[in-house]
């Protein structure tokens, strides 16, 4: 009797990875360079970020901080612009940012205020004009080096977001149209 049960459960958990398994997108959907590079540069300073609260404890902090350098394969200088443009960015869009999340705590409606329209289209100028202040400081040869990492690295899952959890009450306001 506990052989079957073995077998079964055997079966079961060699074939858990195929049932779990998506099947392959038909038509794989490219993420935007200002996405991508969103992302990047969150992580570049948030990685200082913590490397600064490792040094206030004491604590090593040469591992997080030369992270990136040694991984995707970058000169001293070339990190020190990278931090330089990745700090210049997070400045600029944390205050678009919260203006954004300013319009949303007072009940604005985002997707059709032109307010928060037009911050959401500077947010994606900044992103682009960052980008090209990596291309000027890295040269072409240098920035596809990194432009691989970036790739390479920042995963972002595409589609449609899952719907909310029965538990999530929606934001106060009119019902969405059916």
């Amino acid at each position: 009797m506990y052989s079957r049960l073995f077998v079964a459960a055997f079966l079961t958990a060699l074939s858990l990875p195929a049932y779990c398994q998506s099947p392959p997108a038909t038509n794989p959907t490219t993420v935007p360079d200002s996405v991508l590079y969103d992302h990047f540069m969150f992580r570049v300073t948030w990685l200082e970020s913590q490397a600064n609260n490792l040094k206030a404890q004491g604590k090593n902090d040469s591992f997080l901080r030369s992270w990136i350098q040694a991984n995707a394969g970058l000169t001293n200088q070339e990190t020190a612009s990278l931090k330089a443009i990745a700090a210049d960015y997070r400045t600029t869009t944390s205050a678009i940012v919260s203006a954004v999340q300013g319009l949303a705590a007072a009940g604005t409606n985002l997707a059709s205020s032109q307010q928060a329209q037009s911050l959401l289209g500077q947010r994606q100028q900044t992103v682009l004009d960052h980008i090209s202040q990596l291309q000027a400081a890295f040269g072409p040869a240098r920035y596809a080096v990194l432009d691989s990492f970036v790739r390479q690295t920042v995963k972002i899952q595409v589609g449609s977001a899952a719907p909310l959890p029965a538990f999530v009450k929606p934001p106060p306001g009119p019902a969405p149209a059916k």
